[in-house]
């Protein structure tokens, strides 16, 4: 079997499961044997955390090309397509590249099911081999690699991060990672290496304690939010961004002034981890920061799917906020740099979310509207989903929320009848699936229109 297209390729790679769980990585070190072991010496800075880890890409992707830098980016889900997901220099993997890769992968898996007591390797598996196969070929300076899920377990830990980053930690898939902080926190903690540094972002006490003991363990230098560094004053904070004032006791001799293009306190807190995380990575390689050029990278640093202005007025935002610590992001956002708009929101979720705590808190945010929709995924919440929930003692009565049966007309009406409406705003939450759809939806419309 050889594919000769993207459709191909990219829907032979989604559609490879295996009951067979992987207990460990060995699975994935026979495979990386197969195809010559890319992973090796690839210079890397590994990623976890329940959110912000695409922001910490985003941001250090520009940082270290601000320095010159070549950077592989490794990333997922992907919000339009699935090139997405590996990048060099901001340059998604090209088709011709995406497919002989995959072609070599059914190989692997071929090879993989006849010699292997795990069996065939499923779909992130695949994306990750991919990711080193390809860097192996472009060779970066640096690559940033974000974890799937969780991180000691995750297939992407068989690269060894010369630094790792752990943004936050939340209750996000309880059912694989622990039912406690302080469990998702271990399992976090294990993309940390014997002696190489490690950054967290904002953590809870208790977690962060389980994260500090692992480091030390390990002795792994941790550079903590708050006690190592952090922010000293927000200067300003509004929809175009915000000004703030980092310090850090390791690396700056006197504070930083940084502007930073995207909203919200959890886009400072990413930018700065993400800062700090820099700075450790280039004193491990003994290099100068060019600071005028590092700190204009971050002015101008976006990541689609994430408070993306995708339509200009009427003003519409996308938000992938899909858990709780996502939403309560989200709330602050609209409270403090939204707060002059006349804002609906739109909502889409999975039935495998907490959605029983997340449409409740959905629903004190300060807007106008709140709409409920179901999209094109098996899982999607769907009416009688959202009557149950809102039903629930407490509920009823509180803030009227509307379903929405087909949320593209409603896009359409929304367009037509607040175009002249500068202060008007609608805002597009919930499943990175939905904002996917949401957004191919609306850049379709844009170019009808056009």
């Amino acid at each position: 079997m050889k594919f000769t297209s993207v459709e191909e390729a990219t829907y032979w790679l989604l559609n490879q499961v295996n009951p067979i769980p992987r207990p460990d990585m060995t699975k994935m070190y026979q495979a990386l044997d197969y195809v010559q072991n890319p992973h090796q010496h690839l210079p890397v800075i590994h990623i976890t955390g329940t959110n912000g880890k695409g922001s910490n890409v985003a941001y250090l992707r520009d940082l270290l090309m601000s320095q010159g830098f070549s950077v592989g980016s490794f990333t997922s889900p992907h919000i339009e397509r699935f090139n997405e997901r590996i990048t060099f220099n901001h340059q998604e993997i090209p088709d011709e590249d995406l497919i002989r890769l995959t072609n070599r992968l059914v190989d692997l898996n071929d090879y993989m099911e006849k010699n292997s007591e795990y069996g065939r390797l499923i779909y992130f598996e695949l994306f990750t081999i991919m990711a080193c196969l390809y860097f192996q070929e472009k060779q970066p300076d640096i690559c940033l690699i974000e974890a799937g899920i969780g991180g000691m377990h995750d297939c992407t830990n068989v690269l060894e991060g010369q630094v790792a980053i752990i943004t936050s930690i939340a209750m996000d898939h309880a059912d694989m990672l622990g039912e406690t902080l302080e469990e998702i926190a271990l399992e976090k903690a294990g993309i940390i290496k014997d002696g190489r540094p490690v950054v967290t972002g904002l953590i809870q006490a208790s977690p962060l304690a389980v994260i500090d003991k692992w480091a030390q363990d390990h002795h792994a230098k941790h550079y903590q939010w708050d006690r190592d560094y952090g922010v000293q004053m927000v200067q300003e904070t509004g929809p175009l961004g915000s000004q703030f004032i980092m310090r850090s006791a390791h690396f700056l001799a006197q504070d930083l002034q940084v502007t930073i293009g995207m909203m919200g306190d959890h886009q400072i807190h990413n930018a700065t981890t993400s800062l700090e995380a820099f700075m450790a990575w280039m004193a491990l390689e003994d290099r100068v920061i060019n600071w005028p050029k590092a700190i204009t990278s971050l002015a101008s640093t976006h990541w689609i799917g994430r408070l993306e202005k995708i339509h200009a007025q009427p003003a519409i935002y996308l938000d992938g906020a899909h858990n709780m610590e996502g939403l309560m992001a989200l709330k602050q956002v609209v409270a403090e740099n939204l707060k002059d708009y006349q804002i609906t929101l739109l909502y889409g979720g999975l039935k495998k979310k907490n959605q029983k705590e997340q449409i409740p808190l959905l629903l004190s945010f300060p807007v106008e509207e709140v709409y409920l929709t179901s999209f094109n995924h098996f899982e999607a919440m769907g009416q009688k989903d959202f009557e149950e929930i809102l039903a629930q003692k407490g509920l009823a009565g509180s803030r009227p929320a509307s379903y929405l049966p087909d949320w593209q007309t409603f896009l359409m009406d929304y367009i037509r009848d607040h175009q002249d409406q500068k202060q008007d705003l609608l805002l597009i939450t919930g499943s990175l699936y939905f904002v996917s759809e949401a957004r191919a939806f609306l850049k379709q419309h844009r170019q009808t229109a056009e």
